[in-house]
């Protein structure tokens, strides 16, 4: 008998479903499971004296323990969960479960120490449902618009990010190597390969020892680059394109889901988003919110800035989304390209969705002395970027591009607060396990 998820149960049909015991319920001539998999829940009704052996089997299960009823389901007025019930001629036990060592009024550490039992919940679920298909409608957009997947090494000889915020290899074969903090040297090389557009989803790391609710030490992202550009203006008219189009077909998909466990509309992008430069930015949040960016930050937005102009711009354009652009050049990376007539500034933006920076974004130095000179500026010898500027010497298209953290997207959407929550396994400062 072939098995079927809980979601595609039909009335009167036999059948096979699976999953784990959610509830026990036992009374006089009746036991009651509440079976759970996938796709949902359903009630398992027993009578006692008609199914003796049924019900043996039942007695020996506990919560969160693996089974598998034979029967069939049928419609039932007195049922909550979905009007249906199942009537079980036959169980099987693949595993009885031991007591529990987490539930849900345990702390977020312990929750984290047992991630597979703490992802058991419906909610927990969807959360890598939609996770599925945000990666899957953006691989659709790129396919439909003529983007070719890289897939670039996670292994380097090459810092990204010319900083001390890497895992450096203890011995690659005698040679000094490092963990890739994001594949962003690589994917500007395939522009001078004459890939034209190119992605990649991948895995990323960063030895960065913060314990905020923002940051982690390996980390998923979308990563995009493209040729021949004008300005970052592209960039973030690329980068508004294709969040459209995953947002409108992942809520098409989930959207009634999502209302229905998180009891709100699920955003998406039905207007231009909003572009403001940060220098705006400070002004606004100083004028209108009364609220003044730390100097140690200036050259950037902290948590508190970012939460108040998102909400700004959420009233006054009805937007969960804002561009915040032109960051000062020397708070940017090397390969970021400057104005020509304000080089203190350069083409780079961020893009914060409801309260959190999940975007960063720019058009690049694509000028074989000037991105030499921009290394050196930074405070890099060129001699140690060698192999990165030997990629720009022999022809580079004017290009750009951004990465997207999934999970701080998720968190986002979900208006979660941290980005464990939606981490299958987080990695952090003091998280190495499961």
């Amino acid at each position: 008998m072939k098995r079927t998820y809980i979601k595609h149960l039909q009335p009167g049909k036999k059948c096979e479903i699976a999953g784990w015991v959610e509830k026990i319920r036992e009374q006089k001539t009746m036991m009651f499971v509440v079976l759970r998999d996938v796709t949902g829940a359903i009630q398992v009704t027993i009578e006692k004296e008609k199914l003796p052996e049924v019900t043996a089997e039942v007695k020996k299960m506990t919560r969160h323990s693996f089974v598998r009823f034979y029967g069939t389901a049928q419609k039932s007025a007195y049922v909550k969960m979905g009007g249906m019930e199942f009537l079980p001629t036959e169980v099987e036990i693949d595993s009885i479960a031991g007591e529990l060592p987490i539930d849900s009024e345990s702390g977020k550490d312990l929750k984290m120490d047992y991630r597979w039992i703490d992802l058991r919940d419906e909610k927990k679920i969807l959360y890598f449902k939609i996770q599925t298909a945000f990666e899957r409608y953006a691989v659709e957009y790129f396919t439909k618009h003529g983007y070719i997947s890289i897939h670039t090494p996670k292994i380097t000889a090459l810092s990204s990010e010319g900083g001390s915020e890497v895992f450096e290899l203890k011995d690659y074969f005698g040679q000094k190597a490092y963990l890739t903090q994001s594949p962003q040297l690589y994917k500007q090389m395939s522009m001078m390969a004459g890939f034209d557009k190119t992605y990649e989803i991948g895995e990323y790391f960063r030895a960065n020892p913060s314990f905020t609710s923002r940051h982690d030490t390996e980390f998923t992202g979308i990563d995009v680059e493209i040729s021949f550009i004008k300005s970052h203006h592209d960039v973030m008219d690329a980068e508004e394109e294709l969040l459209k189009y995953i947002l409108h077909h992942v809520k098409a998909e989930f959207g009634e889901e999502y209302y229905e466990k998180c009891g709100k509309v699920m955003p998406e992008i039905e207007k231009p988003i909003p572009r403001i430069t940060l220098k705006e930015t400070y002004e606004i949040l100083e004028k209108e919110m009364g609220y003044k960016v730390p100097r140690e930050l200036s050259g950037d937005l902290d948590p508190q800035g970012e939460k108040l102009i998102c909400e700004y711009v959420k009233e006054k354009f009805g937007s969960d989304f804002v561009f915040i652009t032109d960051f000062p050049t020397e708070a940017r990376a090397f390969y970021t390209m400057k104005y020509e007539k304000t080089p203190e500034i350069c083409k780079s933006y961020d893009l914060l969705f409801k309260g959190l920076e999940i975007t960063s974004g720019a058009q690049r130095e694509h000028r074989y002395e000037q991105l030499k000179e921009r290394i050196r500026e930074s405070g890099i010898d060129p001699e140690h970027m060698k192999e990165y500027l030997g990629f720009f010497k022999y022809g580079a298209p004017a290009h750009g591009g951004f990465a997207i953290g999934i999970t701080r997207t998720l968190a986002s959407l979900f208006e979660l607060p941290s980005v464990k929550d939606v981490t299958f396994l987080f990695r952090g400062p003091g998280r190495l396990t499961p």
